[in-house]
């Protein structure tokens, strides 16, 4: 069969090797990502550590290693997809001394002027991936939280109701569109009604109608790419066969929902095939193929090792003998080219204007913005900067993704004592395990403060932190608490009675140093309420 899509020129190795997306630890790329590279991988996805390893900690720095990174690739190939996770917030691949620190979907739709901070944002966000030199980025999260308790997506998506994800959604998609970035929506067909990580197992996944609705309408506005998530949804996956798949390799799926009834025509490409979801219950090469054989576009893979590269090997295999029909691999390259030829024609300018402190300032903004009141009142803002003041806060160590900005910032009651607090004690607390909270109330040495502020992270899922909460409070009964939720907003349900409730979402430096200023100073202007409707669980 020839193969007519703009990729004719190519052999069936390197056609085959569009259909994979592969990261790398570290700064340079090892052996197996050079074959990739040779061969001219679709494209490549960054991480953290890929960003902590640059000699240089510079935006420039990065500017250079993507454009280094592109040239790497042979002329006769075609370019390849630079992509990231740059959500905002809790998913931030690119550190905040070299990106601004963009608030979480959550945190942007629960502000104070949410449109008016989403639009310049987003697209300041758009502008400077672009400079760095990424074309693609994983966002927007188009799941609809129904989940209180999820553990996976939470502050991720803008909200537990499809109106709020989509309204929000669609100014990222035109922001992002506007300045050529290819926007990836995830995690179809929907990941917020669920209580497992796919990270680290598959996940049975209560799909319903309404969590359908923002793909539908990202799909009706043009989206270029869905994310196909890994779970198990009965709802969907009735038949016997479709019961041993995860979603990611799903006919049902991918073909009967997502192509024939939403009508999606673009670039399908799966959710990574390193997690946990897929390694626990299938082999690499049989995933792979499956995922193929379904529908999907490209395969996403974290890393490129030998492994990954007997898969590769697996799928070129697969197309000549015939297992996987040349007539799919048609259908997915003319996808790919399509995207390619309208997104990447077009060289990133390279006009970086980023600083560590302009980075630092246009995250601190952001932050300001972003803080919300959820219940109480603010009447008791600003505070004496000379009034005892207990911080109690969690372990950053212990947090997830916000564990990597540890080296490179302060901790929280730095950051009050910068804004002119004198009389500030600080109790940290193990995030997921405030284990032992009496001892932990036991190492305080105010005997009567004035005001205690309690960040919260997740109590919801992470129970023991309202044990340290009621403990704090009998033991300093005269004591005014604040509540700050540096997770998801739902604390109430397991922290009662503060006098105020504040919402970050985000904890990230700008928004501990944010969180410092507005009890020195104040709201810049009248706070009023957030509306905030609990998730609905199943």
């Amino acid at each position: 069969m020839t193969i007519s899509n703009g990729f004719e020129h190519l052999t069936l190795a390197e056609q085959v090797a569009q259909l994979f997306m592969v990261g790398y630890e570290g700064l340079n790329p090892n052996p197996i990502t050079h074959r990739f590279l040779e061969r001219g991988v679709g494209g490549l996805i960054f991480f953290r550590d890929n960003f902590d390893a640059l000699p240089q900690q510079t935006p420039q720095a990065v500017a250079d290693l993507t454009a280094k990174l592109q040239a790497s690739v042979p002329a006769h190939l075609p370019r390849m997809l630079m992509g990231i996770d740059q959500e905002g917030g809790q998913v931030e691949r690119l550190p905040h001394t070299l990106f601004p620190t963009a608030l979480s979907p959550r945190a942007v739709a629960l502000a104070p002027a949410p449109e008016q901070l989403a639009q310049p944002m987003y697209q300041a966000m758009a502008q400077h991936l672009r400079a760095l030199g990424f074309n693609l980025n994983f966002f927007p999260t188009l799941d609809v939280n129904l989940q209180a308790e999820n553990p996976i997506i939470g502050v991720r998506s803008f909200g537990d109701d499809p109106e709020t994800v989509w309204r929000f959604s669609e100014i990222a998609l035109k922001a992002f569109e506007a300045e050529n970035l290819i926007s990836v929506g995830k995690h179809f067909p929907g990941h917020g009604n669920g209580t497992v990580d796919s990270h680290l197992d598959l996940p049975t996944l209560h799909f319903t109608e309404e969590e359908l609705k923002p793909f539908q309408q990202a799909i009706d506005a043009g989206l270029p790419v869905m994310l196909v998530a890994h779970g198990y949804y009965p709802a969907l996956q009735t038949t016997e066969v479709e019961q041993q798949l995860p979603s990611s390799a799903s006919p049902a799926i991918i073909q009967g929902l997502l192509r024939e009834r939403c009508g999606f025509q673009g670039v399908i490409i799966t959710d990574d095939m390193c997690m946990g979801a897929i390694t626990k219950h299938r082999n690499p090469v049989e995933a792979a193929l499956a995922s193929l054989k379904a529908g999907v576009d490209i395969l996403l893979y974290k890393q490129s090792t030998e492994a990954e590269w007997a898969v590769y090997e697996a799928v070129l295999q697969a197309f000549e003998s015939g297992v996987l029909p040349l007539s799919q691999l048609q259908a997915s390259l003319t996808r790919i080219a399509r995207l390619k030829d309208q997104y990447l024609a077009e060289l990133p300018a390279n006009n970086i204007t980023l600083t560590a402190t302009s980075c630092a300032q246009q995250a601190r903004d952001w932050a300001e913005q972003g803080i919300t009141l959820l219940a109480g009142s603010t009447a008791a803002l600003p505070l004496s900067l000379e009034a005892p003041l207990i911080l109690v806060h969690p372990d950053r160590t212990g947090m997830g993704n916000y564990a990597f900005d540890v080296p490179t910032s302060p901790p929280l009651e730095h950051y009050f004592q910068a804004a002119g607090f004198t009389q500030v004690e600080s109790l940290t607390y193990p995030a997921k395990q405030a284990f032992e909270a009496q001892a932990l109330c036991g190492t305080l040495a105010t005997s009567c403060p004035e005001t205690i502020l309690f960040v919260s992270f997740n109590p919801l899922i992470y129970t023991s932190q309202a044990d340290l909460y009621a403990l704090l409070k009998a033991q300093f009964p005269q004591a005014r608490f604040l509540l700050a939720s540096a997770g998801t907003p739902y604390d109430l349900q397991k922290l009662a009675a503060p006098q105020a409730h504040l919402n970050l979402c985000t904890y990230r430096p700008a928004n501990m140093e944010a969180l410092a200023n507005l009890f020195a100073n104040g709201f810049s202007t009248e706070a009023t309420s957030a509306k905030l409707q609990p998730a609905r669980p199943v």
